[in-house]
Order: structure tokens, then C-alpha cells, then sequence
């Protein structure tokens, strides 16, 4: 068990915070491309109760990965300023066979999501530079005291920043562009193989 605690930056320059870590002596960990389902019962029980399960794959130019992730909604009072999971993660050897087993279990895939994430570790916080079909988004994750230090440290505004999940992030996003509800975006078959070409 471990709590995740992480906040996002929404409208971030990639490249100008690619530039600023690599001058400050950032370590770059790669890029792959994450393919993600969230399961859920038929009544939705899990987001009612404010649970994420979730299967990913994650991508390389020459490899796959796949992990399963079970979040739960700390106990106790947590500050508002961050996001905090109680986050409980494995890898596991088949997405598809995983898929098969939490079908099995009564889950369903509720909706899918896919991101091209870039990696970064800087003063004891995983920066991660997410693209999506809809946004750029930088997420910071370690403890909140270095989450703010860091986001001070490389100029991200404040004012920008999100406790929202990304399936919040993109809803917000449909109703400004006056577009109708749709839970799921990802990329096309035809763009995961442009974005995978990239890496």
C-alpha cells in the first residue's frame, strides 16, 4: 500500500519545461504511450464510491508492459491542495488475459483513455509530460512539500494547476467546446502507431 499524492498543471509548453529540466539537471526517464481501461460494475459502484481500477499498457518502441491499479480514497482528513490515492499497483503478465479475469469478475470497461507520457525525475518528484487527444498536461507526483517546491522551481503556475482526474479534465473540456458527453478519448489505431514511431 502507498498513498499517491499528485497534482497536474493543465496548458503546459512541453518543450520550454523539457528545456528548463534538462538545463537544471532533470533526468529524463523516456517516453511510451499508455493505453488505459477503467472497470466498473453496471450500476457503477466504483466511481460512486470514488474507486478507480484500472488496467494499463504501456508501450515502448520494442516492448509492453502491462500493470493493474486498484485506488482507494484516503481515510482521514487530506489536504485539499493535492490529489491523494491510497494506490494499490501491480504488473501483470497479460493485458488481455487481465481484461478476461476482471470480465469475469462482473467488470465491465467502462471507458478508455489513452496518453503519451514522457517521464522526468527532478529534486525527488516524478514529472510526467502527458499528452493527450484533447490537451498537454504536466502532472507532478512525491510528497506535497516537494510538489510545491518543484512547481516554484520551474514556474508552473499555480493558477494552472488541478486536483481534477483526467476523465474530469476532458469532460470540462467538452462542455467548453459545446461538444456532447463522451467519456472516453484516445488516439486512433493510425495515431498510437504515428506516436509509437516518435519514441
Amino acid at each position: 500500500m502507498a498513498f499517491e499524492i499528485e497534482l497536474k498543471f493543465i496548458h503546459i509548453n512541453h518543450v520550454l519545461l523539457r528545456e528548463k529540466l534538462s538545463a537544471l539537471g532533470g533526468l529524463c526517464k523516456g517516453r511510451h504511450l499508455e493505453r488505459n481501461v477503467v472497470f466498473d460494475t453496471p450500476l457503477r459502484e466504483m466511481k460512486s464510491a470514488d474507486k478507480l481500477l484500472r488496467l494499463r499498457a504501456k508501450q515502448w518502441k520494442d516492448k509492453e508492459e502491462a500493470v493493474l491499479t486498484l485506488k482507494l480514497p484516503p481515510e482521514g482528513d487530506v489536504p485539499a491542495d493535492v490529489k491523494i490515492y491510497d494506490e494499490r499497483e501491480t504488473k501483470v503478465e497479460s493485458f488481455d488475459g487481465t481484461y478476461g479475469i476482471l470480465e469475469g469478475l462482473g467488470y465491465e470497461g467502462a471507458f478508455r483513455y489513452d496518453k503519451m507520457r514522457e517521464e522526468w525525475i527532478f529534486e525527488n518528484v516524478e514529472i510526467c509530460l502527458d499528452e493527450l487527444s484533447f490537451d498537454t498536461v504536466v502532472e507532478l507526483e512525491g510528497s506535497r512539500d516537494d510538489i510545491f517546491a518543484v512547481a516554484a522551481t520551474l514556474s508552473l503556475p499555480l493558477e494552472q494547476s488541478s486536483t481534477a482526474t483526467y476523465h474530469d479534465l476532458h469532460r470540462a473540456y467538452r462542455e467548453r467546446e459545446n461538444l456532447a458527453p463522451q467519456d472516453s478519448f484516445y488516439f486512433t489505431d493510425e495515431e498510437c502507431q504515428q506516436l509509437l514511431k516518435t519514441l
